[in-house]
């Protein structure tokens, strides 16, 4: 099926008008609950400071390792 040059679209709008609440409403969602680290993450992260690994991004965007934050 080809699409036709003439369409305007006016269909596809009138749907996405009427799904931008549902849209909105799981978009506020989403980022809250990616706002939060879940348990998983946070024991990754405990066991890589326990390692000595690089924990994090410093304000330079360089990695941070454990025995680097703790001395700051």
């Amino acid at each position: 099926m080809t699409k036709d040059p003439h369409d305007t679209g006016a269909e596809a709008r009138s749907v996405s008008e009427h799904s931008g609440g549902f849209e909105s409403a799981w978009l506020d969602s989403f980022a809250e609950a990616m706002s939060k680290p879940t348990a998983q993450e946070i024991a990754f992260f405990e066991r890589r400071r326990a390692l000595g690994l690089g924990v994090g991004l410093d304000e330079n965007g360089d990695l941070v390792y454990a025995r680097q934050s703790s001395r700051e």
